[in-house]
């Protein structure tokens, strides 16, 4: 068995009988078959995410009995490997999501065999880190969406015109195509430059508009450079850009919880998936797909998550993909669900399987499939949207 895509539900039951009103509990898979080396190794991992030093500078300190991390249970799964759940002191990582990410699997993510799988948090951990500003009900009212999974494209390639952009977006939203986003590749380019490229697509969307009465959403890339991230979100919302996308495996989960966090700013924020997948696809290391595209996404306060899904072409199993799911949208204190996003190859042929697995709660992001469906780009649009309401009918 592939522990990378495999089921997630097994292992969430050790969390459950661990949580506390001022710890937050992690899971990890350790390669072993021995007892012994699991637990030793589990020790290890509570001492290097905290203290970081030898235990007995600390031992019958107030920091050995609060800040070194807690093993709850050592629990042999297969004959592969043990997991362990430690717990954390809520107080150790301060009010900072990217203190809490570095406790989570810092140091302990270099050492092969050891595998972040998940995280529980109590409910005084909500209030500091609060998760999505919209969530999934809020983004529906958005783009006027109710019951049914939404259709999202992406304008490309790189190296394309601000002109010929402008009029993909004009395109696909005179289609109604509900969301459309930069492509991932799009930064600031000599193509098509940020500022110039948003102002472009969002005029766009407006002309689609006042043309047909729909209202589609753009999403404008704002990856980039250090302080760069939040010049181009601030820009974006100044532009009229109607979200965000930004890649938690290029500027860090931090950047993200800092604008989700950020009274003056309020637009959705789209997390993409670049980057993530050393994390996410190797089998005795890393951090499995519903805690990085789920649970920390979803905490840092994304308000849809883009992952590749089954039958596309990436590697990602419908467990997998359905565990993602899960980590984005069950209830999670007073944290609003957000949106998973599957994505890469996506085909309106799939989009049954897709519904099956995912349900209405869903944002189907197509872009290559749709982009090539034939000669006219709004035409193609529509019999995109048309098959998502047949998939409805039926």
């Amino acid at each position: 068995m592939n522990t990378a895509t495999a089921d997630i539900n097994p292992y969430l039951g050790i969390l459950s009988k661990y949580k506390t009103s001022d710890r937050f509990q992690v899971i990890y898979q350790i390669y072993t078959s021995d007892y012994k080396e699991a637990l030793e190794r589990a020790k290890s991992i509570a001492i290097e995410q905290t203290i970081e030093c030898p235990y007995s500078l600390v031992e019958n300190t107030f920091i050995a009995e609060t800040i070194v991390g807690k093993i709850e249970t050592v629990t042999k799964m297969d004959p592969t490997h043990y997991v362990v759940c430690i717990s954390y002191d809520t107080q150790a990582i301060g009010n900072e999501f990217t203190a809490f990410v570095n406790t989570l699997f810092g140091n302990s993510s270099l050492s092969y065999g050891i595998r972040l799988l998940a995280f529980s948090i109590p409910k005084r951990m909500s209030n500091q880190f609060k998760g999505p500003r919209l969530g999934i009900n809020k983004l529906r009212n958005l783009v006027q969406v109710n019951k049914e999974p939404i259709l999202m494209s992406a304008i490309k390639p790189l190296g394309t015109s601000v002109e010929k952009l402008a009029s993909m977006v004009y395109e696909l939203a005179s289609g109604g195509c509900s969301i459309i986003k930069d492509d991932h590749n799009l930064m600031n380019q000599s193509y098509a430059p940020f500022t110039s490229r948003v102002q472009a697509c969002v005029n766009a969307i407006q002309a689609a508009y006042e043309e047909t009465g729909y209202k589609a959403l753009y999403i404008a890339n704002c990856n980039g450079d250090g302080t760069e991230v939040y010049n181009r979100a601030y820009e974006a919302k100044k532009l009229g850009a109607d979200g965000i996308m930004i890649s938690p495996g290029l500027v860090g989960f931090g950047a993200i919880h800092q604008l989700s966090q950020d009274p003056n700013f309020n637009l959705p924020i789209f997390a993409h998936p670049s980057f993530a997948g050393p994390l996410t696809t190797t089998e005795q290391s890393g951090i499995s797909p519903y805690c990085y595209f789920g649970q920390l996404t979803r905490l840092a306060g994304c308000d849809a998550s883009i992952f590749t899904s089954f039958n596309g072409r990436f590697s990602y199993t419908k467990e997998t993909c359905l565990s993602i799911s899960k980590a984005a949208t069950e209830p999670l204190h007073n944290i609003s669900p957000m949106f998973p996003v599957p994505a890469g190859g996506m085909k309106s042929e799939l989009f049954s399987s897709m519904y099956q697995v995912y349900g209405a709660d869903v944002i189907f992001l197509v872009g290559g499939a749709l982009l090539t469906h034939s000669n006219n780009l709004t035409q193609s649009t529509k019999f995109f949207r048309k098959q998502i309401k047949n998939l409805m009918n039926n």
